[in-house]
């Protein structure tokens, strides 16, 4: 079921032409808790077949059109898991984790080219190992006369107390090493999924990540809201330092104009008898970092909320929520997953719920939700923009500055895009463009942007990518330029008199 929990004040513009006042440049697939196990009802070769076709619909067959996605979110509940008790536990995790990777590898490449930077995962309660939690355990008899001190502790923030209903025992976590584990699996699939270029630091000060995509000005934060979260304590957390960490890289001069989203698993609100979602307090440490969007999952319901700040300045945060992607018949909502759609410039968005239609759960058939109360099969809204930047930066000295870090980072194609932007209004671009294009061998879009050359280096690969590119004639027009046939530099007379060779 969609639940869109709005205050009654809220406007939701409605346009009588949908895309009248929308320039979606940017569009994001959510996905969320995939319980990834050998014993699901569906295979990952059928999965990613129907979300294909699916995408074929929604792309291309509906109306309005949805823009197929730049960027993927997995929001947390990576697998199913194992239960605390059971035989050859490690083994189970791993083949879990295996389909989960195996399946993140295809989807990645079939719906953003491959690139695994476009990709943001975060770990949900699932992916924190039963198994591991048990062993960091130890039984304690409680003395008659320390009942109250022992409530007292075990309710306290970063308790290291559990009570377990099913055994009516107090248990204490007593190897600080083994607890943190917990998501030792999770972070060898994170290691894997990003092939070694990303890695998850079992500290739990150090459970956040940041994503930056400047080709979109924008960056995520992407926290685990599984800190201290294990089978007897079920609540989620973001650690303190965490929100702390993402705080400063996101007052870095180069992300400061930004759109800042944030990304974690666990709701923020519940029922009374439930006690697994997040204190509503970390969003308000969000909205207070300038962060404008947030996306989670968890509750395995596609929501809505916009929630504001409560101290003091006029902000909010919109926050989504994904349905089950792949949940079996003992979930209690039906499977879904969500199409968000943003219009950076005008800070505008849409959301979509795409649903499964039929009953069949090793077969889905996708398709789109109306949300109620309204007969659109989509939800409007308006975004609040970063805070005001602490510092006034050129634009092009920003995309710069962004740009070699992505170029140290062995990020190329990610590096191109930006400079390719700026490379005419700033020659500081040049050689940096050069090299990543180089590296990248993209011999056509050398050609385009450094014909004719500017100095000796730019002529020398630019004749390079005249040969391979197979343009003869134009080689032999920039062996006559002045800058390449009276240069004295060694290098560039070597490549003229090789190229002059095999013109001839």
């Amino acid at each position: 079921m969609y639940t869109r929990n709005c205050p009654s004040h809220i406007t939701v513009e409605r346009l009588a032409d949908p895309r009248s006042k929308f320039r979606m440049n940017l569009s994001i697939l959510h996905i969320s808790d995939l319980h990834r196990d050998a014993e699901n009802p569906i295979r990952n070769d059928v999965l990613l077949d129907s979300l294909e076709n699916d995408k074929r619909h929604y792309s291309s067959e509906e109306s309005p059109p949805i823009r197929p996605p730049d960027l993927i979110i997995v929001s947390g509940d990576i697998i199913h898991g194992v239960a605390m008790d059971a035989t050859d536990a490690e083994h189970k995790i791993a083949a879990q984790y295996d389909e989960a990777l195996n399946f993140l590898r295809q989807l990645t490449d079939r719906f953003v080219q491959g690139n695994r930077n476009r990709v943001v995962v975060v770990p949900g309660n699932h992916d924190v190992n039963a198994h591991e939690f048990k062993e960091s355990l130890a039984r304690i008899d409680i003395p008659s006369d320390r009942k109250k001190l022992f409530v007292t502790q075990l309710f306290s923030p970063e308790s290291r107390l559990r009570w377990s209903w099913s055994d009516f025992e107090l248990h204490e976590i007593v190897d600080e090493v083994r607890y943190n584990q917990r998501l030792s699996a999770f972070a060898d699939f994170y290691h894997a999924f990003y092939d070694s270029k990303r890695t998850y630091d079992l500290d739990p000060t150090k459970h956040v990540d940041i994503f930056d995509f400047p080709m979109f000005d924008m960056t995520m934060a992407a926290f685990s809201s599984c800190n201290n979260n294990d089978l007897f304590n079920r609540q989620g957390a973001i650690h303190p330092a965490c929100i702390a960490h993402a705080g400063n890289k996101l007052r870095e001069v180069s992300r400061q104009t930004r759109l800042r989203i944030g990304v974690w698993h666990h709701n923020t609100e519940g029922l009374p008898i439930h006690a697994d979602y997040m204190d509503p307090d970390v969003l308000q440490n969000m909205i207070d970092r300038g962060l404008s969007l947030g996306f989670h999952g968890h509750q395995h319901r596609p929501q809505f909320l916009e929630t504001k700040f409560r101290h003091g300045i006029d902000r909010k945060m919109m926050v989504i929520s994904a349905g089950t992607l792949c949940g079996g018949p003992s979930f209690s909502h039906g499977r879904s997953y969500n199409i968000i759609e943003i219009d950076t410039e005008g800070r505008t968005g849409r959301l979509h719920v795409r649903e499964m239609l039929n009953n069949n759960l090793s077969l889905p058939i996708w398709g789109p939700r109306p949300l109620p109360p309204n007969s659109t099969p989509f939800y409007d809204f308006q975004y609040d923009p970063p805070p005001e930047p602490e510092i006034h930066t050129n634009q092009n000295t920003l995309a710069l500055m962004e740009a070699q870090r992505l170029y140290e980072a062995g990020e190329y194609e990610d590096a191109v895009q930006i400079l390719s932007q700026v490379v005419v209004s700033d020659p500081l671009a040049r050689p940096l463009l050069l090299d990543s294009l180089v590296r990248l061998n993209k011999t056509s879009m050398l050609c385009s942007l450094f014909d004719p050359p500017e100095n000796e280096a730019e002529a020398i690969h630019l004749m390079d990518a005249l040969w391979e590119e197979g343009r003869r004639a134009r080689l032999g027009e920039v062996l006559m330029l002045w800058l390449v046939s009276e240069s004295t530099d060694p290098s560039l007379v070597e490549m003229r008199g090789k190229y002059a060779a095999r013109l001839k």
